[in-house]
């Protein structure tokens, strides 16, 4: 067995204008901490500072240092990914995440290096594999965020019917639960950690309301992966 948490979208802000997202990311630690058991690790899917700033990812680092396993990041489009870092293969138990940096600088929307992922999934192509991107490959109908989506996801298809290694795709950027499945392979975006936007299918832009905050777990259980979106 292992067990992945995966927390999305904090957009850290600092005190008095930080529109709860500090409070909330401690609230999701605190749901983390009350699973039993306790996740093998937890990666965090981008945007974790809402405008890129140090003391931003101060405040983030301090919130989830009360997390005793290994906490793996990745940026979004209000990152600096040289702040952040992302591009790296680990195990979490008897599965291997590899997590991929998809952001454009200076854009929303974003892409793959599919060249560095074909090669870092083929060096391992009998383990149970997770990759892990902030904008997820899939159309959720909410069209101001798949105007910012994942330029390369057709591409990405390809590449993952030729991985069947690879169990999920896992991403977060549209602030909301919402599955699909691309190259035969399923995929799960996570909610945020405190904002979410509305579901308003075939709607040109997006909006931003408080709904509640969830974060998922990906269990791989007798060499299947389950994964659950668990409120906080």
């Amino acid at each position: 067995m292992a067990i992945l948490a995966q927390l999305s979208d904090p957009h850290m802000r600092l005190p008095p204008d930080d529109q709860g997202a500090g409070e909330a990311l401690a609230a999701a630690v605190r749901a983390v901490l009350a699973l039993d058991p306790l996740p093998d690790a937890v990666i965090v899917t981008g945007d974790l500072a809402d405008g890129a700033l140090g003391a931003e990812y101060e405040r983030v680092s301090e919130l989830l240092a009360p997390l005793p396993m290994p906490v793996h990041l990745l940026p979004g489009n209000h990152d600096d990914a040289a702040a952040v870092g992302a591009g790296y293969a680990v195990r979490v138990g008897a599965l291997r995440l590899v997590a991929c940096d998809s952001t454009i600088p200076g854009r929303d929307d974003g892409e793959l290096d599919l060249e560095w992922l074909a090669a870092e999934l083929a060096r391992e192509q009998d383990t149970p594999t997770i990759v892990a991107m902030h904008h997820p490959p899939i159309l959720t109908g909410i069209g101001g965020l798949d105007a910012i989506g994942l330029t390369n996801r057709e591409a990405l298809g390809g590449l993952l019917e030729r991985s069947p290694q690879v169990a999920r795709v896992i991403a977060g950027h549209v602030h909301r639960g919402a599955f699909g499945v691309i190259g035969g392979c399923g995929v799960v975006a996570c909610p945020s950690t405190n904002l979410q936007a509305k579901l308003e299918i075939g709607t040109e832009g997006f909006t931003i309301v408080r709904e509640p905050p969830a974060f998922a777990v990906h269990a791989l259980l007798d060499g299947g992966l389950v994964s659950h979106l668990q409120p906080v």
